[in-house]
């Protein structure tokens, strides 16, 4: 509790009503003044409800305590927005990371896709022509060999099956609980 200088005054008003009061008293006392005796009261009474009213007023001012509190609270307040700020940060930063590696990794995917695609192009052509070259050597020989004349006799083996067979067994189901032969 510091000392200002209103506190001062007002301290030294009340010692010196409370001494003016007590000296009125003792000295009216002394000379069987009842009046006088009177007055050093009220005195002494007044001085007592001054010196009430400056220790109520230090009371109620006094925020030493809740200043302490207030600069624990803005110092915890700090460090959590300082800790936030830097977990920002770093979510940023693995953010943009991230994002780097991800155009990285579509650039790297692209390259190869296209890659992939030539080389599957290149095959299919290749694959193609060669089956372009058998279709058209197949195509030459048959001419050659006069099969594809309208009425040049077609040559093949057909395989006849017989109409009825003689033994033909009939096939039972084997299921749970069925019979079988």
């Amino acid at each position: 509790m510091t000392f200002t200088a209103s506190r001062k005054m007002a301290t030294a008003e009340v010692i010196s009503v409370l001494i003016a009061g007590f000296t009125l008293i003792a000295y009216s006392a002394l000379y069987d003044q009842t009046a006088g005796t009177i007055a050093g009261a009220c005195l002494v009474i007044s001085a007592l409800t001054l010196w009430s009213l400056v220790r109520i007023k230090d009371w109620v001012t006094n925020t030493s305590q809740e200043r302490r509190t207030l600069a624990e609270a803005t110092r915890a307040a700090d460090e959590v927005r300082n800790r936030y700020i830097a977990a920002h940060a770093a979510l940023e930063i693995e953010h943009s990371r991230r994002n780097r590696d991800m155009a990285a990794e579509r650039a790297s995917i692209e390259a190869r896709l296209t890659t992939e695609r030539t080389k599957m192009r290149r095959e299919f052509e290749e694959e193609r022509a060669t089956l372009a070259a058998d279709a058209f050597r197949t195509g030459v020989e048959m001419e050659r060999a006069g099969m594809l004349k309208p009425d040049a006799p077609q040559l093949g083996n057909l395989i006849q099956f017989p109409k009825d067979l003689p033994h033909q067994q009939r096939e039972t189901a084997r299921e749970h609980g069925g019979v079988a032969p």
